[in-house]
C-alpha cells in the first residue's frame, strides 16, 4: 500500500516502542479468569435446570386441572372430513329452481292418502275467487268492541270471522261458505 502523503514518514519497530508503557503479566491471573468462567457456567447449567424442573412441574399441574375427555370424542390425530362445498353454484340453483317451478306451476300429490293434491297457482287463486277462503265457525259475541275495533287493538283473526256491533255497520257482510282443501 501506498502511503496517500508522499510526506509521510514510516516509523520503525524500535521507535514505536515505549518503555514506558509496558504489560506486567503478574497483573491478570489466569486462574481466577478460569474460575470465573467455571462459575458462570455451573450458573448457567443450574438455572437452566431449575427452568426444566418448573416447566415439568407446571405441566404436570396443568395436565391434571384438565376436564377427562369424553368417551365419543375423536382420537387425537384424525382430521375431521373437509366440507362438502357447492363447487357449481349456477347449476344448483338453476335445478333448485326448477324443482320450486314444477311445485308452483304443476299439479301433483301433496298426501295421496288423505285426497290433498297441490295445483298450479293461478288455478290456485282462480278457486279462492271463486269459493272464497275457509273460516272457522263463530261462537257469541258478548262484547260489543268486537270486530274491526278488536283487530285495530291487536287481535288477530286466526281464520275465523269477527262479528262487528250493529251499530258500527247497518248491514254485516254475508260470511263465504266453508270450504275445505281441493280433492281429487
Amino acid at each position: 500500500m501506498t502511503p496517500t502523503d508522499p510526506g509521510a514518514h514510516h516509523y520503525s519497530e524500535a521507535e514505536l516502542h515505549n518503555e514506558d508503557v509496558a504489560h506486567e503479566h503478574s497483573d491478570v491471573n489466569i486462574r481466577t479468569v478460569l474460575a470465573f468462567g467455571a462459575g458462570m457456567a455451573a450458573l448457567v447449567i443450574g438455572a437452566a435446570l431449575l427452568m426444566s424442573f418448573m416447566f415439568n412441574a407446571f405441566a404436570s399441574q396443568a395436565a391434571a386441572r384438565d376436564p377427562e375427555v369424553s368417551p365419543v370424542a375423536p382420537t387425537s390425530g384424525i382430521q375431521p372430513k373437509a366440507p362438502q362445498l357447492l363447487t357449481d353454484e349456477r347449476g344448483n340453483l338453476k335445478k333448485f329452481r326448477e324443482e320450486e317451478s314444477k311445485k308452483i306451476d304443476g299439479y301433483g300429490w301433496v298426501d295421496e292418502r288423505a285426497g290433498i293434491a297441490h295445483v298450479p297457482i293461478e288455478e290456485a287463486k282462480k278457486l279462492i275467487v271463486q269459493r272464497g277462503l275457509p273460516v272457522r265457525a263463530t261462537g257469541a259475541v258478548d262484547d260489543p268492541l268486537t270486530g274491526t275495533h278488536a283487530a285495530a287493538y291487536g287481535e288477530a283473526s286466526g281464520g275465523r270471522a269477527i262479528a262487528i256491533a250493529k251499530s258500527a255497520t247497518a248491514e254485516p257482510p254475508p260470511a263465504a261458505p266453508p270450504t275445505g282443501v281441493v280433492k281429487k
